[in-house]
């Protein structure tokens, strides 16, 4: 019994800095943008970049990815958001910057 409770205060202290160690890519992007914390790309969170419920990439996601690629790096960046800003990552004739401004999300064509 002892073995198993060590065993999982293990498995609780290694799950706890995987979720520390994520990088807080939707805080990046708030600061950065300013959209208010009640808006669509705010309450997408994790679905600014993922297809919702999923680690899958959305569009925007794959763009960031790509400029982060291209940067070297793992970190959420001024000039990685900055090489994707005029793209329009979800075809839904808005650039990624006025989205993120607006507040709406760059990764769903029904956010515009």
């Amino acid at each position: 019994m002892k073995h198993a409770k060590a065993i999982g205060f293990t498995l609780v202290g290694i799950l706890g800095a995987f979720a520390v160690a994520r990088p807080p890519f939707v805080k990046d992007l708030q600061t950065t943008y300013g959209f208010k914390p009640d808006s669509a790309v705010a309450k997408a969170r994790c679905g600014a970049c993922h297809v919702r419920g999923s680690t899958k990439l959305n569009a925007y996601g794959i763009d960031i990815k790509k400029a982060m690629t291209e940067e070297h790096t793992k970190t959420l960046t001024g000039s990685v958001l900055k090489k994707v800003e005029g793209l329009d990552s979800d075809k839904d004739g808005k650039l990624n910057r006025d989205e993120l401004h607006a507040g709406t999300n760059p990764g769903d064509p029904s956010s515009k």
